[in-house]
């Protein structure tokens, strides 16, 4: 059986309150991402079968990535994708290589490859049709604290999308 992966930094509890409240500003513009399910995509794997899963886990037993932060700052409706993301026209150089790397991997093994280059966002509503506010710069960036990267698996359940880590690697200077 494949399980649906994808490498991410995850947004800490301790983050989440301002992105909530974007939301709750927003509120309309498509259905709410649950905080729980809040995280930066460095590289969408797609269906991964168990021994792939293995081998990446191996080939990827050392990353590592310094600390660093994130400042989101403008908000984007990417209609084909019906996506209202919070983006960033800035990215950490450790961040941008680190997608590259994975990205990279992931086409060398025959995995899913993005059509795009790494775009680091934040996806606040899906199904978003408009927004009144989008491709609107924030007065007050968002800043996250890329501490940790995690391995993550994709899971349809009842109650819609969750996310679910594999595998964690704090990050260290």
């Amino acid at each position: 059986m494949a399980n649906r992966l994808f490498f991410a930094v995850p947004v800490p509890r301790s983050q989440q309150l301002p992105l909530l409240r974007l939301q709750t500003q927003l509120e309309g513009a498509g259905r709410p991402v649950l905080a729980s399910n809040f995280h930066i995509t460095l590289a969408f794997l797609g269906n991964v079968c168990a021994a792939a899963q293995q081998q990446l886990l191996q080939r990827w037993q050392g990353l590592s990535l310094p600390p660093c932060q994130l400042s989101l700052n403008q908000l984007q409706l990417w209609p084909k994708a019906q996506v209202l993301a919070l983006t960033s026209n800035e990215c950490p150089t450790p961040l941008y290589q680190l997608a590259g790397a994975l990205q990279r991997d992931a086409a060398k093994h025959g995995l899913h490859q993005s059509q795009h280059g790494f775009r680091p966002h934040l996806t606040l509503f899906r199904g978003a049709q408009q927004s009144p506010l989008a491709t609107q710069h924030l007065q007050q960036p968002i800043l996250i604290n890329c501490n940790e990267v995690q391995l993550m698996i994709s899971e349809q359940t009842p109650a819609g999308v969750s996310y679910q880590p594999i595998k964690r690697w704090q990050c260290y200077e």
